[in-house]
């Protein structure tokens, strides 16, 4: 478990805010452009990188609104909050990028079959450098606020800009091998990307599903938990921690064991201190359940 706190919550939260949107209206001009450009200087490779623009759109507009409220305060109705609304968008995020490649890399084989000969036009190449750098800032501060925020959309977005940045080198790579005369190189290309953007769609959709279904979380969480609530006095036993992640925060399930000997006010001034102790060392921490047994 990390000790650390977040530095300035609302320092994260407003920086968070202004990615989102700079990213929505900085990958809808450069689906626009790249698209413009791909049609153009007839680079298969660009059209690919641009169609990867335009579900960054989507994801940002589902960012918006997983960010946006993920943060309601729990009620009657949803009493651990609205934080699987963040998971929901990471679904949404993924499989407007799977539908986005798919047709792609079916005319991209066309190509290839066909062996229809294909010279990119340098602003292709100007158009991939600048959409690189243009991502990796975005990657940069989405990485940023998914981490200090633990916001598995900001996460997934971020992955998303990584996925781009790799994909426009790829095509200004391209563009300068075509021009050597291998011109199968461009159609290839944006099958690669093709694929590479599949791939990472279905880990952002595998993690999604796992935080829809709370799924438990891996062991490298659960048990310096344990270990941890096993140092508080009183303690005899941790016979269970189950934890699965709501949005940012997660929730504990946990299942002691005390001494028999303990009167009911001692078990739950432990039950509080133990609470207190975990929400101190880990940031993440929200709801937690503890249930009580006596000890054998």
């Amino acid at each position: 478990m990390s000790a650390a706190k977040i530095k300035n919550p609302a320092k994260c939260e407003a920086c968070a805010n202004k990615t989102i949107a700079w990213g929505l209206l900085a990958n809808f001009i450069l689906a626009a452009f790249k698209i413009f450009v791909g049609f153009l200087g007839r680079s298969r490779a660009l059209l690919g990188s641009g169609l990867c623009n335009l579900s960054d759109v989507t994801s940002s507009v589902a960012v918006i609104i997983g960010v946006r409220y993920s943060k309601k305060p729990a009620n009657s109705r949803y009493p651990y909050g609205y934080g699987k609304i963040e998971f929901i968008a990471q679904v949404i995020i993924s499989f407007f990028m799977i539908l986005g490649t798919i047709a792609l890399i079916f005319s991209s084989f066309m190509v290839i079959a066909k062996r229809i000969l294909v010279i990119q036009h340098m602003v292709v190449f100007f158009v991939a450098i600048l959409s690189a750098i243009v991502n990796a800032l975005l990657y940069k501060f989405s990485h940023c606020g998914g981490k200090e925020l633990n916001s598995p959309v900001l996460k997934a977005h971020a992955e998303h800009n990584k996925i781009d940045v790799i994909s426009s080198l790829l095509v200004a790579v391209g563009v300068l091998v075509t021009r050597q005369g291998m011109h199968w190189v461009d159609p290839a290309i944006a099958i690669f990307e093709c694929l590479h953007v599949l791939h990472g769609s279905f880990m952002i959709l595998k993690e999604g599903t796992r935080g829809v279904m709370d799924t438990n979380m891996p062991d490298n969480f659960t048990e310096p938990i344990k270990d941890f609530i096993k140092k508080v006095n009183g303690v005899e036993k941790v016979k269970d921690v189950r934890a699965r992640q709501t949005g940012r925060y997660v929730i504990l399930d946990v299942v002691l064991q005390l001494s028999p000997k303990l009167t009911v006010l001692e078990a739950k001034t432990i039950n509080q201190r133990i609470k207190s102790l975990l929400r101190d060392q880990n940031k993440y921490i929200g709801h937690i359940a503890i249930q009580i047994l006596p000890a054998d």
